[in-house]
Formats: structure tokens, sequence, C-alpha cells
């Protein structure tokens, strides 16, 4: 019964998910919003749980940086539609890998696929579809998904493309911009935001600190 409500769950999570792609594709944005920044493994791991196969996708650890709240729901959804795309062209038994990075100019997420892979000319032809989307053609629902991402991607300015994978299938490279990302804040400074301690804490903490580094220092010598 637990295995079906998850199922239940998951479908009306998809379904919302197509909706939004409908709305987006109209011109408009979905009513989601965050006001606060969201680390990106979690913005990741919320993308992966609206995959249909998400059990098949494993998100590796990645650096503490945030994502600006306003641009969480756009990412999110496009996440999503790169990793069902990878879940549905490649064999069931593979798994679908996703990483993140912070790079010279933001941050950039890779999903990987163990599938058959695509020749040059259709990867050339879907990444100037990325980069220049055309207007959506209702003939062509398969690629729906992509038509999604184009629009998000730039109403963001993200840039996203695909290349081979060195197994076989296909690696979409999404590189969200610097001016997007929030840099991870110091732990100290973040209580003290918090109002969990005072600014003379942290200095006597710090004074306290120092000596016993310095006397571990001392007898890691003389040893």
């Amino acid at each position: 019964m637990l295995e079906e409500l998850f199922r239940l769950d998951h479908l009306t999570t998809r379904m919302r998910r197509h909706a939004e792609g409908l709305i987006i594709l109209s011109g408009n944005a979905p009513g989601r919003a965050w006001r606060k920044p969201i680390p990106m493994y979690d913005v990741v791991r919320g993308a992966a749980a609206e995959v249909e196969d998400y059990a098949r996708v494993n998100v590796l650890p990645m650096e503490d940086h945030g994502l600006d709240g306003a641009a969480v729901a756009d990412v999110i959804h496009l996440i999503a539609e790169l990793i069902e795309n990878a879940t549905v062209f490649s064999p069931p038994h593979t798994t679908v890998s996703v990483r993140g990075e912070i790079v010279g100019m933001g941050f950039a997420v890779e999903i990987e696929d163990r599938g058959l892979g695509m020749t040059n000319e259709r990867l050339a032809e879907l990444n100037e579809r990325l980069a220049n989307p055309p207007e959506f053609d209702l003939a062509d629902t398969d690629r729906m998904g992509l038509f999604v991402v184009a629009r998000l991607a730039t109403r963001r300015d993200i840039r996203v493309t695909l290349r081979p994978s060195p197994y076989g299938g296909t690696t979409a490279i999404v590189l969200i911009p610097s001016v997007l990302m929030v840099g991870p804040k110091d732990p100290d400074l973040a209580r003290l935001a918090a109002g969990e301690v005072t600014p003379e804490d942290i200095i006597l903490a710090s004074l306290q600190r120092g000596p016993q580094e310095n006397e571990n220092t001392g007898e890691e010598d003389r040893k």
C-alpha cells in the first residue's frame, strides 16, 4: 500500500510538471517560487524526484553553493526534463548519473546516460534548437521536453549543451550563470545572522582556539 501511495504521489508530481510545461510554452511562468536560495544539491535532487524512473538516477554530492530562489522553479523543471530524456533514451537496467560543480562562469550540472547515443548531425541539430529555440510545433510532441528546456534556458540565460558520453550515451551539460548562484557562507557568520551567537562569542571562541592549536603543534613537534 505504501508503494502505491508513493507511486500516486509521484504521478501527481509528474502531472504538475507537464502542466507547467504547457504554461511555459504558452509564454507564461509557473506559480511555484522560493524567496531564499536553495542548495544546488537539493535543487538537483528535487528535479530527479519529478522523473518517472527516479530510482535509476544517481545524484552525486555537490559543493555547498545555493541557487537564487527566484530561479529555483525554472532550474528544477529544466533539469527534470533533461533527466527524464536520459532515462527514456537509455536501457532500463542502466543508471543516469548527475553531478555538479562550481566553474569559472557559474555552476555546471552534468547529466550522463548509458544509452546508444546520437549521431553528430543529430547532436548538432538539437544543440541548435537549444541555443535558438524555434516556435513550438504541436506535431513534435515527442520532443516537447526539449522545447521547454530551450524556453527556460533562454529565460534564465542558462546554456544547455549535448555531447557524446565516453560510455556511448549522451551527456547534457547545464551551465547556470554566476549571477544566479549564491556562495557558501561562513558558519560563524550564518549563526550570527540567525541570532544564535553574539560577536563577542565568536571573538572569544577564536582566541580560545588559538592557544590550543599552538599547544597541539608544539606537542607534535616534540614527538
